[in-house]
């Protein structure tokens, strides 16, 4: 069950772009290792669904907000010269 909202988190993703998926699909695979760690730590059940997805969302949300429009800005004023 997890996994579907994974997949559909980094499919909205990339529709945005390739920074947000790249960026969406790191934090979700690092959200999983914490996760992991955790679970080593605490040697009992965790969700994996709550700290990647989070991490996910707030990461595509920065991305698709702050970064892509600075990038593009970047290549516009490259391209200018």
């Amino acid at each position: 069950g997890d996994f579907v909202f994974y997949s559909v988190l980094i499919g909205r993703a990339a529709l945005n772009g390739f920074g947000t998926f790249v960026a969406v699909y790191v934090t979700v695979v690092a959200g999983l290792a914490g996760t992991l760690f955790l679970l080593a730590v605490y040697h009992k059940a965790l969700p994996a669904l709550p700290i990647s997805i989070f991490f996910g969302v707030t990461f595509f949300f920065i991305t698709d907000m702050l970064v892509t429009p600075m990038t593009n800005n970047l290549v516009l004023s490259y391209q200018a010269l």
